[in-house]
């Protein structure tokens, strides 16, 4: 009987740990915002900058995660 192969996935388990944290991180950011607009707390305005600045940041920052991860992890396998 052969065995059944796994699919591989392309990222290491620290990129996809680092993934759900940071969709965990914009949703309660999105969230935190939400609650505070509807509750129309005088800290909105600067939560929505928050949000805003999160949004554009934090995928950018997980890109380049994963670039230097690649980078460094073709260095150590050659």
């Amino acid at each position: 009987m052969e065995e059944e192969k796994k699919p591989r996935s392309s990222y290491t388990k620290g990129q996809r740990v680092v993934a759900i944290v940071v969709a965990v991180l914009l949703l309660s950011i999105y969230l935190i915002t939400l609650v505070a607009a509807l509750t129309t707390s005088p800290a909105t305005p600067e939560l929505f900058k928050a949000s805003l600045g999160a949004s554009v940041l934090l995928p950018i920052m997980f890109w380049c995660y994963i670039r230097f991860a690649k980078l460094f992890s073709d260095k150590n396998e050659k």
